[in-house]
């Protein structure tokens, strides 16, 4: 009888430690598996946004630490070195601060020497006079008429939240393979400047809205996922939405 007990708690502790998850040092233990989490940096700051919802979806990422900087104030945060402590930058600010020229020359080595980076919503319309930030972003919310590469450019509108279907075009994409059309309520960005360079994933047929909602930029040796829609909680708990929005820090990181 004993040395059946013992054999049956021999199984169990087999199995507790095959499936059990630790964390040991900030790293997640799964059977024989050690994963490290993503660290991920939120850029905020310049406009009021859903800090809870953002927030929760952020805690929610499977093997993910994330950390918040608000601009202006922490901008010479925004360095090659930061690559040392996080791996993956989330912008989701609407900053028209004046940056200075030793800022943006950061921001540019930066990005040319790999700076992993998600792009939503609100950070569509940060930094207007700066070139670089569409050229990473891929695309930019125009505050006033543009003229960009000799060609003329309106000034880009939103409209207040409305349902919204984002259609997947792109379904072999890491980011996209098995998501399904999906409906959504959030605000819309319309006349945006997309440039011609992004891979198009996803795109809406609603007619306030710009056709392009969610594409993939490559900037240098930087990997750029960009997430048009995002104003709040009812996207951010939206289950399609989220799943993306983890799978493009995902892919922006090379995994």
């Amino acid at each position: 009888m004993q040395q059946k007990a013992s054999a049956v708690l021999t199984v169990l502790i087999s199995l507790v430690g095959l499936f059990a998850f630790e964390t040991l040092g900030g790293l997640q233990v799964r059977g024989n598996d050690t994963v490290k989490p993503v660290r991920v940096l939120l850029i905020t700051g310049g406009h009021g946004y859903d800090r809870d919802g953002l927030h929760r979806m952020l805690s929610n990422m499977p093997d993910a630490t994330f950390k918040e900087i608000t601009l202006p104030g922490d901008q010479d945060k925004l360095m090659p070195a930061i690559a040392r402590q996080f791996d993956c930058l989330v912008f989701h600010d609407q900053s028209r601060f004046a940056l200075s020229d030793q800022q943006k020359a950061n921001l540019e080595a930066m990005w040319a020497g790999g700076m992993p980076t998600v792009m939503l919503h609100h950070s569509l319309i940060s930094h207007n006079d700066v070139p670089l930030f569409r050229e990473v972003f891929g695309g930019a919310y125009l505050i006033k008429p543009a003229t960009i590469d000799g060609q003329n450019h309106p000034a880009s509108n939103y409209t207040k939240p409305v349902d919204v279907t984002i259609q997947i075009t792109d379904k072999t994409h890491p980011i996209t393979r098995g998501i399904s059309d999906f409906t959504m309520n959030d605000e819309v960005f319309g006349n945006l400047y997309i440039s011609p360079k992004v891979h198009v994933l996803a795109q809406t047929n609603h007619p306030k809205s710009s056709k392009p909602v969610l594409w993939t930029n490559q900037y240098k040796k930087s990997r750029v996922f960009a997430l048009v829609q995002g104003h709040d909680k009812n996207a951010f708990d939206n289950a399609s939405y989220r799943e993306l929005f983890y799978r493009g820090i995902r892919w922006a990181v090379g995994e």
